[in-house]
């Protein structure tokens, strides 16, 4: 649902303020998991029996002020980007601002729920804010009074506020509300996240990095295409984070010789599924969107690439972490930042778009040789 509702607001779009929009958005939830991913982490590490009321309702706190922030600092790195890029209208920025508070609560109440293991709920409000997305956006461009961008801000910001909303409600009714209680409860969330941030934010930034970098150094329109590029071959991303999933199962179940296949027929089988569905893809923007939407079949085929070598990688870090190796994979994780922004960076200017998934390649080859080594080195000390 929410790729169709991403198709259909591209295509409503155009190049130039979709790639506004994919600007804000990106920046946003790269905010979000910066200030927000430790704590997050922190909360879900524990049993849903040993959170205390105070805790609970100080990771809530932390989250709206985190949600500041983010506005804040994303309504600036806006006006960064308004000087490279494109003059932003004032209004705009208003919506960059709310967009941006209520995209980090949501997503951090979002956790919250799963932290009170109630997966249900979440998986309904989830649904139910994509449906709400949907309905709101259809409507607004239907009414047709406001510009189309702030229609499609609209719609985020109305469903993101109405779920949050309602996520506080089951909160406040879930757990006992103790102001004097309330600043310990924050203290011992920032504390419990000291452990846990650098590899939260290593997973949520690096996925989004990429996009970030390229808004702001190539020319305005790849970013859109690239945007939609990568929104329809990540679909399969399901693969990958399925078999990460059952992997983590495996070994909590005790299964640890059992591995995910990786013999030479199921690596041709992947590369070669890959390629098609890299094809099928360029294939749809022609037809869908037009050849202004085109980016180079290459630079799909290094995106599929990208896909394959990623998912090997956090099927291998899944392992390192079931087997103990938190301090080995925060070192890791420090590495993988460190690598996606400087070569991603380094390869925009020299290759242009095409340097983007090439830089991002070379990163999961390199981790993926150093996280394999270290698997070998704990599991030969267990």
């Amino acid at each position: 649902m929410a790729l169709a509702l991403a198709l259909s607001y591209t295509k409503v779009l155009g190049v130039e303020k979709r790639s506004i929009l994919a600007f804000i958005m990106v920046s946003a939830l790269i905010l979000t998991f910066i200030f927000t991913s430790g704590i997050s982490l922190a909360l879900r590490s524990k049993a849903p029996t040993e959170i205390k009321d105070e805790e609970f309702f100080g990771f809530l706190a932390l989250v709206a002020l985190a949600g500041i922030f983010v506005g804040a600092i994303n309504c600036s790195l806006l006006l960064i980007y308004s000087y490279l890029k494109v003059e932003i209208p004032a209004p705009i920025y208003i919506v960059c601002f709310v967009y941006s508070f209520f995209a980090c609560v949501n997503m951090g109440y979002q956790d919250a729920l799963l932290a009170m293991n109630n997966l249900k709920l979440a998986t309904i409000f989830d649904f139910t804010t994509v449906a709400v997305q949907i309905a709101t956006m259809t409507f607004f461009i239907t009414l047709s009074q406001t510009s189309l961008i702030i229609s499609v801000f609209i719609a985020f910001i109305f469903s993101y506020a109405l779920i949050s909303f309602a996520t506080s409600s089951i909160f406040l009714n879930s757990f006992q509300l103790n102001l004097a209680l309330l600043s310990s409860g924050i203290r011992s969330i920032i504390k419990l996240s000291h452990q846990q941030h650098l590899f939260g934010i290593a997973n949520g930034l690096v996925d989004r990095v990429d996009r970030f970098l390229i808004g702001l150094i190539l020319p305005i329109g790849v970013l859109a295409k690239y945007a939609l590029l990568s929104s329809i071959i990540s679909f399969a991303r399901f693969f990958p984070d399925a078999a990460v999933k059952l992997n983590l199962l495996r070994h909590h179940q005790g299964k640890t010789k059992k591995g995910i296949s990786s013999d030479l027929s199921t690596i041709i089988v992947i590369v070669i599924a890959g390629i098609a569905f890299a094809v099928c893809a360029q294939l749809f923007i022609k037809f869908v969107f037009g050849d202004l939407w085109l980016l180079p079949l290459s630079v799909g085929f290094l995106f599929v690439a990208q896909e394959i070598l990623r998912g090997n990688y956090q099927v291998k870090a899944v392992q390192l972490i079931a087997l103990g190796g938190k301090s080995e994979i925060s070192k890791i994780s420090f590495l993988l930042i460190l690598l996606s922004i400087s070569l991603i960076t380094l390869g925009s200017f020299i290759f242009g778009i095409l340097g983007v998934p090439i830089a991002m390649v070379c990163v999961y080859l390199i981790l993926t040789l150093r996280i394999t080594r270290v698997l070998k080195k704990v599991t030969s000390v267990g």
